[in-house]
């Protein structure tokens, strides 16, 4: 059954006029048709096809289920790529795994300087209806990674390809703490970079013997959270 999104799921509910064309233009949607709606808050809602015109879509819905959200969430604390390209995969991928939120931070070798923030959401939207998954990852403004230091809470990450004893990322992990994890940008982090984030008790960690991308380095970090999840699961 096809996926919709809304943030908001009323008894009678309108679609967006996104939504509604696609509904209307794409799908040939018919009144009566059924069709399942979330709200990126844990919400799965079943929607039938009330009113429809070439403008708006109108759904009368009713709640199914609402999963609360992970107990131990990953925030993914990242420097947008130049190509916007590859930093859109690495978002794509971080919803299909269900990661909490994503921070993109600006560093002293980062290659861009602008958020393309609409757009990017409209990214998560669509990879968490294609994944069917029920919470929206959250993308956070960006900012200056010193700016995300000072509001840094909890266990915290840094992977960087400077010399110098490293455990792996894995290996450091505790599954029963949520954490962020930051990745640099192609020119890594600076020295400097790296000794502020020591400073308020991040840990050095490695993801391994080969030097990754940015994006690569993101989808690997949330690949062995999720690994190391599954595997505290399996054991209890």
């Amino acid at each position: 059954m096809r996926y919709f999104y809304a943030p908001e799921v009323h008894p009678m509910h309108q679609l967006d006029s996104e939504e509604s064309k696609h509904m209307v233009r794409v799908l040939r949607a018919s009144v009566g048709d059924e069709f399942l709606l979330i709200d990126g808050k844990g919400g799965r809602y079943h929607g039938t096809l009330h009113q429809l015109d070439k403008r708006e879509c109108v759904l009368q819905t009713q709640l199914i289920e609402r999963v609360p959200a992970p107990e131990v969430q990953l925030t993914l604390v990242i420097a947008p790529t130049k190509s916007t390209d590859r930093f859109e995969w690495m978002l794509e991928k971080a919803m299909e795994y269900g990661v909490s939120r994503v921070q993109p931070v600006w560093t002293t070798r980062c290659e861009r300087s602008k958020e393309k923030r609409e757009r990017w959401n409209r990214i998560l939207v669509s990879a968490m209806k294609q994944s069917q998954q029920l919470w929206l990852t959250e993308l956070m403004p960006a900012m200056p990674w010193e700016s995300f230091l000072q509001l840094a809470q909890g266990p915290g990450f840094i992977a960087h390809c400077e010399q110098g004893e490293k455990q792996h990322f894995f290996d450091a992990l505790n599954p029963s703490d949520s954490c962020w994890m930051a990745i640099g940008p192609e020119g890594d982090f600076t020295p400097d970079e790296i000794a502020k984030a020591k400073n308020i008790g991040a840990t050095e960690v490695s993801l391994g013997a080969q030097r990754l991308r940015t994006e690569t380095a993101g989808l690997a970090a949330i690949q062995m959270f999720a690994l190391a999840q599954r595997a505290q699961s399996i054991s209890v």
